[in-house]
Protein backbone atom coordinates (compact mmCIF):
# COMPACT_ATOMS: atom_id res chain seq x y z
CA UNK A 1 0.00 0.00 0.00
CA UNK A 2 2.85 2.37 0.86
CA UNK A 3 4.69 1.88 -2.42
CA UNK A 4 1.54 2.34 -4.51
CA UNK A 5 0.51 5.42 -2.51
CA UNK A 6 3.97 6.97 -2.99
CA UNK A 7 3.46 7.00 -6.78
CA UNK A 8 0.09 8.77 -6.64
CA UNK A 9 -0.60 12.48 -6.86
CA UNK A 10 -1.21 14.53 -3.74
CA UNK A 11 -4.90 14.44 -2.80
CA UNK A 12 -5.74 11.39 -4.93
CA UNK A 13 -8.39 9.11 -3.49
CA UNK A 14 -7.21 6.15 -1.43
CA UNK A 15 -6.90 2.93 -3.39
CA UNK A 16 -9.11 -0.04 -2.62
CA UNK A 17 -7.23 -3.25 -1.80
CA UNK A 18 -8.36 -4.82 -5.08
CA UNK A 19 -6.79 -1.91 -7.02
CA UNK A 20 -3.29 -2.29 -5.52
CA UNK A 21 -1.93 -4.87 -7.98
CA UNK A 22 -4.56 -5.28 -10.71
CA UNK A 23 -2.26 -4.74 -13.67
CA UNK A 24 1.39 -5.28 -14.63
CA UNK A 25 2.55 -1.74 -13.85
CA UNK A 26 0.66 -1.60 -10.56
CA UNK A 27 2.09 -4.97 -9.52
CA UNK A 28 5.64 -3.79 -10.26
CA UNK A 29 5.09 -0.59 -8.28
CA UNK A 30 3.61 -2.48 -5.31
CA UNK A 31 6.47 -5.01 -5.25
CA UNK A 32 9.15 -2.43 -6.12
CA UNK A 33 10.24 -4.36 -9.23
CA UNK A 34 12.59 -2.08 -11.22
CA UNK A 35 12.52 -1.63 -15.00
CA UNK A 36 15.81 -3.53 -15.33
CA UNK A 37 13.69 -6.69 -14.88
CA UNK A 38 11.83 -6.01 -18.14
CA UNK A 39 12.10 -8.84 -20.68
CA UNK A 40 13.50 -11.34 -18.19
CA UNK A 41 12.47 -14.95 -18.66
CA UNK A 42 10.49 -15.92 -15.56
CA UNK A 43 11.07 -19.59 -16.33
CA UNK A 44 14.88 -19.54 -16.44
CA UNK A 45 16.29 -16.37 -14.80
CA UNK A 46 17.98 -17.39 -11.51
CA UNK A 47 17.28 -13.96 -9.96
CA UNK A 48 13.54 -14.29 -10.52
CA UNK A 49 11.32 -16.89 -8.92
CA UNK A 50 7.70 -17.49 -8.12
CA UNK A 51 6.47 -19.12 -4.94
CA UNK A 52 3.20 -20.78 -4.10
CA UNK A 53 1.23 -19.99 -0.98
CA UNK A 54 1.28 -23.17 1.14
CA UNK A 55 -2.09 -22.16 2.63
CA UNK A 56 -3.97 -22.19 -0.66
CA UNK A 57 -4.70 -24.84 -3.24
CA UNK A 58 -3.72 -24.42 -6.88
CA UNK A 59 -6.28 -22.90 -9.22
CA UNK A 60 -8.42 -25.27 -11.22
CA UNK A 61 -7.31 -25.00 -14.87
CA UNK A 62 -10.97 -24.44 -15.79
CA UNK A 63 -10.84 -21.16 -13.81
CA UNK A 64 -7.79 -19.72 -15.62
CA UNK A 65 -8.81 -17.37 -18.42
CA UNK A 66 -6.38 -16.57 -21.24
CA UNK A 67 -7.22 -13.43 -23.23
CA UNK A 68 -5.53 -10.75 -25.34
CA UNK A 69 -3.73 -8.05 -23.38
CA UNK A 70 -5.40 -4.71 -22.82
CA UNK A 71 -4.21 -1.39 -24.24
CA UNK A 72 -1.83 -2.67 -26.93
CA UNK A 73 -4.20 -2.56 -29.91
CA UNK A 74 -1.60 -0.66 -31.98
CA UNK A 75 0.83 -3.59 -31.87
CA UNK A 76 -0.67 -5.49 -34.81
CA UNK A 77 -0.79 -9.27 -34.55
CA UNK A 78 0.79 -9.18 -31.05
CA UNK A 79 -2.27 -7.38 -29.71
CA UNK A 80 -4.37 -10.48 -30.38
CA UNK A 81 -2.11 -13.02 -28.65
CA UNK A 82 -3.67 -14.56 -25.51
CA UNK A 83 -0.96 -13.37 -23.13
CA UNK A 84 -3.18 -12.04 -20.35
CA UNK A 85 -4.19 -14.51 -17.67
CA UNK A 86 -6.60 -14.12 -14.80
CA UNK A 87 -8.77 -16.20 -12.50
CA UNK A 88 -12.40 -16.36 -13.57
CA UNK A 89 -14.59 -14.52 -11.06
CA UNK A 90 -11.73 -13.09 -8.99
CA UNK A 91 -12.72 -9.72 -7.44
CA UNK A 92 -9.39 -8.07 -8.37
CA UNK A 93 -9.83 -8.53 -12.11
CA UNK A 94 -10.48 -5.07 -13.47
CA UNK A 95 -11.47 -5.95 -17.04
CA UNK A 96 -13.26 -9.23 -17.77
CA UNK A 97 -13.07 -10.67 -21.28
CA UNK A 98 -16.45 -12.39 -21.78
CA UNK A 99 -15.46 -13.85 -25.16
CA UNK A 100 -12.33 -15.50 -23.73
CA UNK A 101 -14.33 -16.81 -20.78
CA UNK A 102 -16.80 -18.53 -23.15
CA UNK A 103 -13.98 -20.27 -25.06
CA UNK A 104 -12.17 -23.39 -23.92
CA UNK A 105 -10.10 -23.24 -20.71
CA UNK A 106 -6.64 -21.70 -21.02
CA UNK A 107 -5.00 -25.08 -20.48
CA UNK A 108 -6.38 -26.19 -23.84
CA UNK A 109 -5.66 -22.83 -25.47
CA UNK A 110 -2.04 -22.89 -24.35
CA UNK A 111 -1.48 -26.49 -25.51
CA UNK A 112 -2.44 -25.45 -29.02
CA UNK A 113 -0.79 -22.02 -28.88
CA UNK A 114 2.09 -21.50 -31.30
CA UNK A 115 3.99 -18.23 -30.57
Amino acid sequence: KELRAARRKEGARQLKDKELCNGPSKLCQALNIPRCFDRRDLASDPEVWLETDPNTSPADPQDIVSAPRIGIESHGEWAKKPWRFYLRGHPCVGVVNREAERQSPSGNVMKNFDP
